[in-house]
């Protein structure tokens, strides 16, 4: 029996979530300037550990100014001795599935740099800025890369499953320091677990309700007690039906706050849709 994009979407999902829980840890797409430069890498500069998630929901199209809100929310958060990783999940059909397209850990200075001869910390000093250059280009293509393309249709919103199923389970592995995701989506979920919609509207959804039927379906998450901040809740095109004010937008965040507590994180901002806050 032929199966359908949607159970070949959702397999493909699986499997590159089963391959990737710890890809975010071991994964390095950053070139270490210690390696480079044959430094001993105990000689770095310590620091907090720190890891950003980014996940942006590749069915969501919204304006320029929200998605430069992205770019400037993420570049002013990375500091040196972070780790960034950059998800793009979307519904389970065919060429739309969630991945990882960058991941890596930012090298911190040497700390005593007396103790490193002037030619290796020549070598190292260029190698740090190229890192910079390399890693905003890298953070920024990527995120370009994640949002939906005007002319793609995209039935279904499956934020439910990708946050329980593959996102989770990334951000959850690395158990070290600060876990912070910044998820980027409208937040208005539409798939076979519930809808948030009724005549191509968002609704005035029922929390609990809602609440009982994610747990029923085993769609609740471990997010290893991280932090989140929504970017684009409840965002609407100019063209799209109906508007979205607070007597709907109020449940929605309820709805979320609730989802993340009961899935082992705190929800620090909903940001509807601009986030207001530093992460």
């Amino acid at each position: 029996m032929a199966l359908n994009a949607t159970k070949i979407g959702l397999c493909s999902a699986l499997f590159l979530a089963s391959t990737q829980y710890g890809v975010a840890a071991e994964r390095n797409d950053i070139k270490s300037c210690y390696d480079y430069a044959k430094v001993n890498p105990q000689t770095a500069t310590q620091v907090a550990e720190r890891h950003l998630f980014v996940a942006i929901d590749g069915t969501f199209s919204p304006d320029m100014n929200i998605k430069k809100l992205v770019h400037q929310k993420v570049q002013l958060f990375l500091q040196p001795g972070d780790k960034i990783t950059i998800i793009n999940f979307s519904a389970y059909v065919e060429d739309f599935y969630t991945n990882i397209l960058f991941t890596g850990k930012l090298d911190t200075d040497i700390e005593d740099r007396d103790d490193v001869s002037k030619k290796l910390l020549r070598k190292f000093d260029n190698c740090m800025n190229q890192q910079g250059t390399f890693v905003q280009r890298k953070v920024d293509s990527s995120i370009i890369q994640s949002f939906k393309k005007d002319a793609v249709d995209v039935p279904k919103t499956e934020i439910l499953s990708n946050l329980s199923q593959v996102i989770a389970p990334i951000v959850a592995a690395d158990s070290e320091g600060r876990r912070v995701l910044l998820l980027v989506s409208d937040m208005v979920e539409n798939s076979d677990v519930t809808s948030f919609y009724a005549s191509n509207s968002l609704k005035t959804i029922a929390p609990e309700q809602e609440i009982t039927k994610v747990t029923q379906a085993n769609m609740l998450s471990d997010f290893n007690q991280a932090d989140i901040y929504v970017l684009g809740a409840g965002w609407i095109a100019s063209d799209t039906k109906g508007f979205r004010g607070g007597e709907k937008m109020l449940p929605l965040k309820q709805f979320w706050s609730q989802y993340f507590k009961q899935s082992n994180a705190k929800l620090k901002a909903f940001g509807q849709p601009v986030l207001m806050v530093d992460m």
